[in-house]
């Protein structure tokens, strides 16, 4: 099929914008006879006026040449083979174009239930454009020749504010369940609209999300909730049937909770927004609290021992849907059992505000008052106490015992 191509200058493209480590290694590639682009996001991001977080590069380069003339590369993937070529602030994917127009191709191999299981053969850039998942992300770029090109009507879909698979939804996400949460984040990212055959896609196959390996939904969920658009993700993953799903601790959570969630959602996209880090951590112990919140009976009197059975259990199930780094279920514990301390006001409450966890703890009991407008109290209280100098913290426990309130 003869593609689109457009002149840069259509879209006010500057190549100021995009990295120079992905220039320099497009300019080497195309010195030493290979043809190579950006593609994807960077492309994508450009054309819509958007500042680029990354530019990934497509050649007819395979991996072990590119290797070769790159010493500051490693080669990664199983299913998919592709280099990363590391620079001091930056690393730069490049891809070789794969091949097969479709999964009908010997070029890929397919388990029993239609999925991509290994894709290591190469091809053109026509057949890597028609094997790639969306039409807003299938759109090349070639700074050299300052031209864009566009095989699938991306750039359409982008004027249309539309998310649409290439070739047949149904087969796309039975070849990878993955590709669900994909469409949904860019439709998140972007403002855009689901194309109803996606839509009507995720809603016969969403449960094969599940047989995704834990690692790679974890790795969605990330990208979902902690790139800027956690808010929208959420609405979306709602309105298609999928966050209860991935999250299943309390049946019909995102219902019950979606005045907390909203809240939650909406205060890690300004955090984005302002340049503040993100803690997965804090985004897991926000996701999983349904469960802790409804089984634990907490802000009553509370059984420990059953406390913290209900906090493993939680953590140990959502472990079997999204992998959790060890590194944060530490965190995510600290942040739930120190809730129990906001209630037990005392001497002990000054060493409480000079722990590691104090902050995080304290962040997440502000956000608790959206389901127990009863802590609006307590919470004034301890936004006093925090911020007190030793004597004024004495004062304020002296006077909390004395009179039950500030």
């Amino acid at each position: 099929m003869i593609p689109s191509i457009y002149n840069d200058k259509r879209f006010g493209i500057n190549q100021a914008d995009i990295s120079k480590n992905a220039l320099s290694i497009i300019s080497r590639l195309h010195k030493n006879g290979f043809d190579a682009f950006i593609v994807g996001g960077g492309i994508r991001d450009l054309i819509k006026g958007l500042g680029p977080k990354d530019f990934d590069i497509v050649t007819n380069c395979e991996p072990e040449k590119i290797r070769g003339l790159f010493k500051n590369s490693r080669i990664i993937g199983r299913r998919f083979k592709l280099v990363h070529i590391a620079f001091p602030n930056e690393i730069v994917e490049t891809t070789t174009f794969r091949s097969g127009i479709n999964t009908d191709s010997e070029s890929i191999e397919i388990n029993d239930q239609g999925r991509i299981i290994s894709d290591n053969i190469y091809g053109t850039q026509e057949e890597d454009a028609y094997r790639r998942d969306l039409t807003i992300n299938s759109i090349y770029y070639n700074p050299i020749t300052k031209e864009i090109i566009d095989y699938t009507d991306g750039v359409k879909d982008l004027k249309e504010r539309r998310i649409r698979f290439i070739g047949d939804a149904e087969k796309r996400i039975i070849e990878d369940p993955v590709r669900i949460l994909r469409a949904i984040r860019f439709a998140a990212k972007l403002n855009f609209t689901i194309d109803k055959a996606i839509a009507d896609a995720i809603d016969n196959h969403k449960h094969q999300l599940l047989q995704v390996p834990q690692a790679r939904l974890y790795e969605e969920v990330i990208k979902l909730f902690m790139s800027g658009h956690a808010l929208n993700s959420y609405i979306l993953l709602q309105k298609h049937g999928i966050f209860d799903l991935i999250f299943p601790h309390v049946k019909n959570s995102a219902d019950n909770f979606d005045d907390f969630y909203k809240k939650a959602f909406a205060q890690t996209d300004d955090r984005v927004k302002i340049g503040k880090k993100l803690n997965i951590g804090f985004l897991y112990a926000t996701l999983l609290w349904p469960a802790i919140f409804i089984k634990s009976n907490i802000g009553q009197k509370i059984n420990f021992k059953k406390f913290y059975q209900i906090i493993a259990s939680s953590i140990r199930k959502q472990q079997t849907i999204t992998s959790i780094p060890r590194r944060f279920t530490s965190f995510i514990k600290d942040t739930w059992m120190h809730q129990i301390r906001f209630d037990r006001i005392g001497k002990k409450s000054i060493s409480f505000t000079q722990n590691i966890r104090f902050r995080a703890a304290y962040d997440f009991y502000l956000l608790r008052e959206t389901l127990e407008p009863s802590l609006s109290q307590k919470i004034k209280w301890w936004t006093e106490f925090k911020a007190a100098n030793y004597d004024k913290k004495v004062r304020l426990i002296n006077s909390f015992k004395k009179y039950g309130k500030k």
